[in-house]
């Protein structure tokens, strides 16, 4: 009775839609099963780059005041970031709320604006701001370098 009702285009569709949500289920299956095997045993991360080309690495220390509900969120007393920019590829990686976050460069109108997760690291000069989307504007936090590491160039 349904049969008839969705015609043979609808059927087709239906079928079709069907075998990709099947096709799409096992790959994430796959996908899974590899990333258990493989993050099980290690605690890096590879991203490839195409074209390869350098990597410049910036490691910078801030302190940061605001909201004690952001503090909280972050290392104490200072926090460690690491800049990595290799051509249109930049990210920062930060601790936050005791996991490591990779931040990616997002459009900003000044300074550099990364997101992760469901929060914001946005820096300009020396200074910085941590901020979680949908809280309050108010709520944020300004960080301020006290520490600057050398430049590190690899391949």
């Amino acid at each position: 009775m349904i049969l008839r009702k969705l015609g043979k285009k609808g059927l087709i569709c239906k079928v079709l839609a069907g075998l990709e949500v099947a096709s799409v289920m096992l790959g994430i299956a796959a996908v899974s099963e590899n990333f258990v095997a493989h993050s099980a045993a290690a605690s890096t991360l590879s991203i490839p780059l195409v074209p390869a080309g350098r990597v410049q690495k910036l490691s910078a220390t801030y302190t940061c005041s605001g909201s004690k509900e952001l503090l909280d969120k972050l290392a104490k007393p200072s926090v460690s970031v690491t800049y990595l920019n290799a051509g249109a590829v930049s990210l920062a990686v930060m601790t936050v709320e005791g996991q490591t976050q990779v931040f990616s460069n997002v459009i900003a109108a000044s300074g550099a604006r990364y997101t992760a997760n469901r929060f914001e690291w946005w820096s300009k000069g020396d200074t910085a701001f941590f901020s979680e989307f949908g809280a309050d504007d108010t709520a944020r936090l300004t960080c301020q370098v006290t520490h600057k590491a050398t430049q590190h160039k690899a391949r």
